[in-house]
């Protein structure tokens, strides 16, 4: 349902100027004082003015509180009525909205003119006053009833009424028990039938209304300009021109239409259902585009199963996909770490499960997400945690909680750090250097210069300023000449892996296919794992071995050698890749192509750049894209602004803005005349999207 848009209306008041008088305070007691400073009324009041904190003078008249009640008085310090009313809010023209007790359990209100007569009486529980009408409300078993009268309590719509709200030019929108609207005049007429969601203030005698997220546009005297139909509508210059809904179709492999539908955008939910937006809200679909779930939600997401976040009129709730609640909309904001829900409510945090079956006994103002069964909780700026049913297991006593495993936390409290169990007792007493837990026997301490490996009875176990790395039975210390020690958690090497010993190198690179590359005297060669140099250092540059070959630069320019430093392809190009399946992707003079082991050329040097991806390379000319197989055959020529080869073989092709789909050999397969398309593997189906354009209705 579209928001009712609201408008408030004031009646022409003749008023004093504001700035003629202003209060003055003396010994707790107010009066007024004009212009010039002269006391018109005497400091005696406990309040001059409106009961809503207001401060006005209409036509010499203004309210006053004596015994903590209010009256209307004059500037002669006449009393027009006595101090016997709970509220006293100007309302505008020459009347005043006011509260009393009827009675010792009942309080009503009524308005009155700045002469202190009554024109409605005191049997409403609320009025509001819209120009020459006034919107009268009971509250009857627990609900409220909307009628209107005219100043002089006549009635013009009887309290019967779900809602009435005005929407400017004598006219108002009238909701019955059923949620629907109709349009009614300022003398009680309806103008329209109750078929209407919700309805615009009115702008130049037109308004906006909806029906089933449908948008229409009418005038004041109710006559349709054009019929609730539309996604959008808008009026510039009397011209009415309107944006019909965009529609979907879904299609099978062979371009057979299974089912069209109208929708802003599709998005894919668990168990086969679709979200689908209308008119700016969100309902379901089922596996074959049906809608079973009407379009009403401000928002909708899949949590679990067949359990949808919906947020409606602002407030956030859980529904099945049958719309049956399961977290009623009464929150701001709901976080889910299945089954547990984190729900947010005026600015406070508490934690529950999807069942209710226990709920936080305090709020928060956070809750984080679970760490290894702990919820991070920050009250007050400081920092606790609560456990799986809702017990603040650590207090919020921490500065922060900085590490938490299934066993250990590693807290910082009163800026020192330390660890402690998920049961808040002291494991490692608070000490000023950081820590970082390893695993469950041990933990690190970080000095300035030294780590220390530590066990939770404070024995070090190992310490080293080099870097280190941990996995789960052994860790990993890096030593500045390239040694590598693995390490069990006792502080044993269990495994040492030295450096190759070369004479004079100034670097040494990584193993690949058993050589490793080497930088001396500003030239590069390669070793074998013993050391040996088995490829003279007198190549500019270097890559890896991968597949038998690799690159070199010589004077500028790059080419292959094999293991025994034969040039298998000559330094020709800019630039070079690795081979891979026996393929590699080269440039020169600004131009890509892709050459085989031999040199020669398997995709020629006339792309703007290639990618390799699994079984094809991608082809950039022009701007425009295309496909070649593995072994560089191209499949599709580079004339599509975007491709995406898809989980059926099939390849999404964009050009112009416009989608479809081609096969892997480039045969048309959807025609390419779609804004957005969509494919489903479980299904096999496509959804394309076609787009409305504005029109003007004639």
């Amino acid at each position: 349902m579209k928001p009712l848009f609201l408008v408030c209306l004031f009646a022409v008041a003749v008023t004093s100027r504001a700035d003629s008088f202003q209060t003055y305070e003396e010994n707790g007691k107010v009066g007024i004082k004009n212009q010039e400073g002269k006391i018109v009324l005497p400091a005696s009041f406990e309040a001059l003015g409106w009961s809503d904190g207001s401060f006005s003078v209409i036509g010499n008249v203004t309210g006053y509180r004596q015994n903590n009640q209010w009256g209307m008085l004059n500037l002669k310090k006449e009393f027009i009525t006595k101090p016997e009313y709970e509220s006293l809010v100007y309302a505008g023209g020459d009347y005043v909205i006011v509260k009393k007790k009827v009675n010792p359990a009942q309080r009503k209100t009524g308005c009155l003119n700045l002469r202190g007569e009554v024109q409605i009486p005191f049997v409403y529980d609320d009025i509001r006053l819209q120009g020459l009408r006034a919107i009268v409300i009971n509250l009857h078993n627990g609900r409220y009833h909307y009628g209107l009268t005219d100043l002089h309590n006549k009635l013009v719509i009887p309290a019967t009424y779900s809602r009435i709200v005005p929407l400017g030019t004598l006219r108002y929108a009238v909701q019955n028990e059923t949620g629907k609207m109709a349009l009614y005049s300022e003398d009680g007429r309806a103008i329209t039938p109750f078929n209407i969601d919700s309805i615009s203030v009115f702008q130049n005698d037109k308004a906006f209304f909806f029906i089933h997220g449908d948008k229409g546009l009418l005038d004041r005297d109710g006559n349709v300009l054009a019929e609730a139909r539309y996604q959008d509508i808008k009026v510039e210059d009397e011209i009415i021109s309107v944006l019909p809904h965009h529609q979907w179709v879904a299609l099978d492999g062979g371009n057979k239409i299974q089912q069209r539908f109208p929708a802003e955008a599709v998005f894919l939910s668990p168990h086969g259902k679709m979200i689908y937006r209308y008119s700016g809200y969100f309902g379901l679909m089922d596996e074959s585009w049906n809608i079973i779930l009407p379009a009403q939600y401000q928002n909708l997401a899949p949590l679990q199963g067949e359990m949808y976040f919906a947020r409606r009129e602002g407030k956030t709730g859980i529904i099945t996909s049958a719309n049956q609640p399961v977290i009623p909309f009464r929150y701001d904001s709901i976080a889910a770490d299945y089954p547990y829900l984190r729900t947010l409510l005026r600015g406070r945090w508490e934690l529950t499960d999807l069942e209710r079956s226990f709920t936080s006994y305090k709020t928060y103002s956070r809750i984080d997400a679970p760490q290894n069964g702990l919820f991070p909780i920050k009250s007050n700026q400081h920092w606790g945690a609560l456990n799986t049913q809702g017990n603040e297991s650590v207090h919020c006593v921490f500065d922060s909680l900085m590490e938490i495993s299934q066993n250990h936390i590693v807290v910082k409290f009163k800026g020192q750090y330390g660890i402690i169990s998920p049961n808040e007792e002291w494991l490692v007493a608070p000490q000023a250097f950081p820590l970082k837990l390893v695993n469950d026997s041990c933990y690190l301490q970080i000095q300035p210069g030294n780590k220390f490996l530590k066990d939770f009875k404070g024995s070090v176990i190992y310490f080293t300023d080099n870097r280190v790395e941990f996995a789960l039975h052994y860790w990993t210390e890096y030593l500045p000449d390239g040694t590598i020690k693995i390490l069990d958690y006792r502080g044993r090497i269990t495994q040492r892996k030295e450096p190759p010993q070369v004479d004079k190198v100034e670097e040494v690179f990584e193993e690949h296919e058993g050589l490793r590359g080497i930088r001396r005297d500003g030239k590069y060669g390669f070793i074998d794992a013993r050391g040996r140099l088995r490829i003279a250092n007198r190549y500019d540059g270097i890559g890896n071995f991968n597949e038998g070959l690799a690159a070199i630069k010589l004077i500028g320019r790059w080419g292959f050698i094999n293991a025994q430093d034969q040039i298998m392809i000559n330094p020709n190009y800019n630039t070079v890749g690795q081979f891979r399946n026996g393929l590699c992707i080269v440039t020169r003079n600004g131009k890509t192509g892709v050459i085989d082991r031999q040199g020669k050329f398997m995709l020629t040097l006339e792309y703007d750049s290639i990618q390799q991806e699994p079984g094809k390379f991608r082809l950039f000319k022009n701007g425009l894209t295309g496909l070649a197989d593995a072994n560089g055959r191209i499949m599709i020529d580079p004339r599509f602004h975007q491709l995406e080869v898809l989980a059926n073989g099939m390849v999404k092709v964009t050009h112009a803005e416009k989608s479809g789909v081609i096969s892997a050999e480039g045969m048309s397969v959807i025609p390419i005349i779609y804004d957005a398309l969509y494919y489903y593997p479980a299904k096999d189906q496509y959804v394309s999207l076609q787009k409305a354009a504005w029109k003007a209705l004639k």
